[in-house]
């Protein structure tokens, strides 16, 4: 705070602003647009330091003192962000948005009528201001003052003078209305509600019907309630979530950031002027050998380096790098085509192997270094009919989102192939996409901009088709437009800058076609963006469509070239106003296969094959000194993770330099930008193709970007108050009762338990003011249903202890408080390689045994184990436990997808094996489960296991990535006095909280959630869509185990107190149990039905494998519809995560 001070005084004497054309306006405006983009993606700390630097370069600016109070608004840290915006309001007194945010601060800190003041005065400088005239409306309501109904009203109406359509506030006013017994008012409202129903769900309308006929009634008020049930079920409409937020925004997003300056002249942010002077000058190839040659392609060898050239024919391939092999032209010679070889890292070593699909079969080259392929056809175990046969090409896909690269390979004619790749060097035939006869051309992008990539390929005949991705491997064809048959060439590109990847189709009739799903993801729209000249003529020969930024100047060209016969590439250059022209200038008659940058230099040249069949390069000659970005997507690691293939192929990445935004598919090893005249890329934002995020910022050139090794699902985490603050305790409930989490490819696993009992120590949890305050919070890509909660408390005599077991095992573990005698220390351990490890497990320090290495795969390695030897001090006889402390690495539903295909061992529980009095071991327990997630305890019964006379050691035996903290023994106490209090929360308050700093100490420990420190307050993943529970009291979901629960979403917090009884009696000391029931689902793009909310769970239902329907057909809410009008009334759509760099930012 002092430094703030001493920072906040010096503002007033340094508010000259910089000229634009110094070095201090262009600093400013690099650190000003970086903590923009971190506040926007979710990057908290980095926002905090970007945007409170960006106020010391530039005192005198506004803008940065605003974006730095929502930031502190956001983390409710209402001292900083009270003087940060008013330091704002200060330096622009005018400015309507930034009273709008102190009402909004105001309202949160429970000041009202200062927050009416501060809206008032917003909706004075600006009554066009929406959002703060029903946020002021609002306020009023709330206060319950005589008038303040009417104002409400009156404010309603200030709404729809400038909106008179909007539903949201239609809604308002009929509900207003009827709440004060205006009769004309709301029968106005009503009718003109009814006027925008035509194509509403039944659902709707029987809500519209039941509104209509109370506001007919004798009692109108009665239609208040019905205006707010028809609001509840309209949330499901988009049209109706874009009316309503016209005038209030999603909880969490109510202080929009600004993105133009308010006092120094914003930076002009769009596509520099097309470079219509660039040339592409011939060139030869060096390392490329003489001769007639068919093909010729850049090669990114390992993702990091110049790719290399290869060139080909119909009876050998050749590289720059020495390497040469035949390829499959078969008896009659036939000449590769444009997608006959392949660049993909099949076997997951990050260097790119080949795949040849020609006339005479497929082959299979794995890279071992850049001059040597090998041929491992034969390992791949296909059959011969496969690779024997005749193809059209081969293209990379993962079919199913589990981190290996699949292979499309095409024929003339018959249905479409995928080979899948088994993750062992081998791949098995599928056939995904039905209905296809031959396969001509093929991408792979998200085209409907829900994560998944989908499939848009032209048939033998060129019909063009698409395929979306169902996820889970699954497919459906969606049908396109009319018009869409005799396709000579597709690509994809977000040619129009909306965020929107569009499958680009060029046309028998010479028209270039942008196709884009429409809002309501079913219907299409399109757009002619270029037309082929003497179309006729040139399309006779088959045609390639190539999109880039060729001139650099930060907008997606088009280049269409022959490659059958020499002739000039055609290209057409967009502009700042988002028009092709094309280029008057063409490049050299030639057949082009293929563009990149070879030089190294940010300009992307050509490839090309002269009519002699002649190699060479047309080398990019650019006469404009724009600035150009490379980006090289990669996974961490080789092993222990393989949730993501090698370079990311199947995502996408966003970058944006100020506010000029653009996104491309991930095809390839590296991405090439354009950025015209923009100095830097602020922010880089990757979605991975499993649906993780990264984003980084203020990229140099030739950015490498590397995944994050972090959880994307596991469970809500739990907090506890331990007489400090507030910090993490374990992974808590649900953890075991996971919907829709498939362990194979067959399908979800049952649930076996829904209820849990997970420890919490007496030094973790500490009365605070007579009550204990636990939190939950969502925070990773799931979805939480709550349906009971409560806290046991535990009074045993001291010297005891009490445990629960925190195993996730089938069947599942007993739920029960286990008294032991004070745990004692083993007296020796070592692990399978003989290693000595008792210091390692004998104190619970942080310290976790990790001697098993890495597998394939996250969460499942080799097959180990850790021998323990009790000592001479167990007892021989009676009640005795281990007691293992640890926590467990887990596996998702894309990883169980990969590790059942191909030949993996399948991943082993637990088990505990004894001596055998006979110098060996014998199994004693097997199937015990593995701990439940982080910080966990499992509690072992070693009651008579032992051989009489043999040596009291044991082995705990599994192949998952388990580490344990601390392994011990205790002695059990069955008759020990215990007494239990079951407690249920005096409060339950639900409510939007963000997401925390994690902190992991190395590879071996767990990621550790820090509660007092944030990360973000945006929305990070790309969350399930529908009905979560609404904010504020939640406790009579939580009262019975009864299927009404509350539902949470990533980003929310449930807040728990629970009244603390009378302190238990002297020598006693006390403990605590959380007993939890309900479900957790998560975004995995291989669990069941991971893209919604829906269906619900209930406790009769132990199978998760009926699909989502429409909401009035489901179990939970036929059963319980009255939750639907009270309680699950917050429609959550993933909108925010999908316009994070885009649609959160006004002028």
């Amino acid at each position: 705070m002092a430094a703030f001070t001493l920072l906040f005084a010096g503002c007033r004497s340094a508010e000259r602003l910089p000229d634009p054309s110094s070095k201090a306006y262009a600093d400013f405006v690099s650190t000003f647009y970086v903590g923009l983009a971190a506040l926007q993606v979710g990057d908290d700390v980095r926002a905090e330091s970007y945007l409170g630097k960006a106020t010391q370069l530039v005192p005198g600016e506004p803008a940065g003192w605003a974006n730095w109070g929502i930031l502190a608004l956001r983390q409710r840290n209402f001292d900083s962000a009270s003087q940060r915006l008013d330091r704002a309001r200060e330096l622009a007194p005018k400015n309507d948005r930034i009273s709008y945010l102190l009402g909004l601060l105001e309202g949160d800190r429970g000041n009202s009528a200062k927050a009416i003041g501060d809206l008032h005065q917003a909706i004075q400088l600006n009554p066009a201001n929406l959002r703060a005239i029903y946020q002021l409306a609002s306020e009023v309501e709330r206060q319950g003052d005589a008038n303040s109904d009417a104002d409400f009203q009156r404010l309603m109406e200030q709404i729809l003078a400038a909106q008179p359509n909007n539903l949201a506030a239609l809604l308002e006013l009929s509900r207003i209305a009827a709440k004060r017994g205006d009769a004309a008012t709301l029968h106005s409202a009503v009718d003109k509600i009814a006027a925008q129903s035509g194509a509403w769900p039944a659902d709707v309308k029987q809500q519209l019907t039941a509104l209509q006929g109370a506001a007919g009634g004798s009692e109108t008020r009665a239609a208040a309630t019905r205006s707010i049930f028809l609001r509840n079920v309209l949330m499901q409409l988009p049209e109706f979530r874009s009316s309503l937020a016209e005038i209030k925004p999603q909880p969490g997003e109510e202080a929009i950031p600004f993105a133009h300056f308010l006092r120094l002249t914003t930076p002009v942010f769009k596509p520099a002027p097309s470079d219509e002077a660039m040339s592409f000058v011939a060139q030869p190839l060096p390392n490329i050998p003489q001769g007639k040659w068919n093909w010729i392609g850049a090669i990114s060898l390992n993702g990091s380096s110049v790719p290399a050239v290869a060139v080909a024919n119909a009876r050998e391939v050749r590289l720059s790098t020495g390497a040469a092999f035949a390829f499959p032209g078969g008896s009659t010679n036939v000449a590769p085509l444009p997608e006959s070889i392949l660049p993909v890292d099949f076997n997951y070593d990050f260097k790119m192997d080949l795949v040849l699909a020609g006339a005479g079969g497929l082959r299979f080259l794995r890279q071992d270094n850049p001059a040597t392929f090998v041929d491992v056809t034969n390992q791949t175990k296909l059959p011969r009919a496969i690779t024997d046969g005749s193809y059209t090409g081969a293209w990379a896909v993962d079919i199913e989102a589990d981190g290996d690269l699949d292979i499309v390979v095409g024929a003339k004619d018959g249905p479409l192939t995928v080979l899948r790749n088994n993750g062992d060097g081998t791949f098995s035939p599928i056939h995904p996409f039905s209905g296809i006869s031959g396969l001509r051309q093929f991408v792979w992008a998200d085209l409907n901009g829900d994560g998944n990539p989908d499939a848009g390929l032209m048939d033998g005949s060129g019909q063009l088709h698409v395929f979306i991705n169902d996820r889970s491997g699954r497919f459906h064809e969606q049908t396109l437009p009319p018009g869409f048959s005799g396709i000579k060439a597709i690509a994809v590109g977000d040619v129009d800058r909306n965020g929107m990847l569009a499958l680009l189709a060029v046309g028998g009739d010479g028209a270039v076609v942008a196709l884009s799903v429409g809002e309501d993801n079913k219907n299409w729209t399109t757009a002619v963006i270029a037309n082929v000249p003497d179309a006729a003529n040139y399309l006779a020969h088959e045609v390639r469509l190539h999109v880039g930024d060729l001139d650099n100047n930060g907008a997606f060209d088009l280049l269409l070239a022959s490659v059958d016969s020499a002739q000039p590439a055609l290209i057409w250059l967009q502009g700042a106003d988002g028009k092709f022209v094309q280029m008057s200038k063409p490049a050299a008659t030639a057949m082009v296969f293929d563009v990149a940058d070879l030089q190294g230099n940010g300009r992307l040249d050509l490839l090309e094959i002269a009519a002699d069949g002649q190699p060479f390069q047309g080398v990019n000659r650019g006469t404009k000194n724009y600035h150009w970005q490379t980006i090289r997507p990669r996974a961490r690691q080789t092993t222990g993770d393989q949730r993501i293939n090698s370079f990311g192929m199947g995502g996408d990445i966003e970058i944006r330099s100020g506010l000029l935004v653009q996104k491309q598919p991930i095809t390839s090893p590296e991405l090439h930008f354009g950025l015209g005249e923009q100095t830097e890329v602020d922010v880089a934002r990757l979605v991975w193709p499993n649906g993780s995020v990264r984003a980084e910022f203020a990229l140099k050139a030739d950015q490498e970007i590397v995944t994050e090794q972090r959880l994307k699902g596991s469970c809500p985490f739990l907090f506890a108050y331990n007489g400090k603050q507030m910090e993490f305790v374990k992974d808590t409930v649900p953890w075991g009762s996971a919907i829709g989490l498939r362990i194979n490819s067959l399908g979800p696993a049952r649930i076996e338990a829904t209820q849990e009992w997970y420890k919490i120590g007496r030094d973790q949890l500490v009365p605070r003011n007579g009550f204990y305050d636990l939190r939950i919070t969502g925070e990773l890509w799931e979805t939480y249903y709550y349906d009971y909660l409560a806290l046991m408390a535990v009074d045993h005599p001291a010297g005891t202890e009490i445990f629960t077991d925190e195993r996730y095992a089938v069947p599942p573990v007993k739920l029960a408080v286990t008294a032991v005698a004070a745990p004692q220390p083993i007296a020796r351990a070592v692990d399978d390689n003989g290693q000595d490890v008792t210091d390692t497990l004998r104190s619970l320090d942080g310290k976790y045994l990790d001697t098993f290495g890495r597998g394939q795969y996250q969460g499942v390695t080799r097959d180990h184990y850790v021998e323990i030897d009790l000592g001479d001090q167990a007892p021989a006889t009676g009640p005795l436990w281990l007691i293992a402390r640890g926590w467990l690495h887990p596996s998702d539903s894309s990883i169980n997808i990969a590790m059942s295909q191909g030949h993996h061992e399948p991943p082993h529980a637990l088990s505990l094996e004894v001596t055998d009095g006979r110098g060996g071991w014998k199994l004693a327990r097997a199937n015990l489960g593995f701990p439940a997630g982080r910080n966990k305890t499992c509690l072992i019964d070693l009651t008579d296991i032992f051989v009489s006379g043999a040596p009291r050691k044991l082995r705990l035996r599994t192949n998952l990535e388990i580490y344990w903290d601390s392994i011990e023994w205790a002695r059990g106490l069955p008759d020990s006095p215990m007494k239990i209090t079951r407690l249920t929360p005096e409060t339950a308050d639900l409510h939007y909280r963000g997401y925390s700093v994690i902190h992991q100490a190395n590879d071996s420990s767990p990621e550790i959630p820090d509660y007092n420190h944030l990360l973000a307050t945006t929305q990070i993943w790309r969350d399930l869509a529908g009905y979560y529970t609404r904010y504020g009291d939640v406790r009579p979901l939580l009262a019975g185990i009864d299927d009404r629960y509350v539902i949470m979403n990533a980003g929310d917090e449930l807040a728990l107190r629970f009244a603390a009884p009378a302190p238990p009696p002297a020598g006693w000391v006390r403990d605590y149990v959380i007993v939890g029931d309900g479900w957790i689902k998560d975004g995995d793009y291989n669990s069941t039905y991971s893209r919604s909310v829906q269906p619900y769970p209930y406790h009769a239902k132990t199978e998760y494998d009926t699909p989502p329907g429409k909401l009035e057909y489901d179990w939970v809410y036929r059963h319980h519809m009255d939750d639907w009008q009270t309680y699950q009334t917050r429609y959550v759509t993933p909108d925010i995560f999908d316009n994070a760099l885009r649609g959160n930012t006004r002028k």
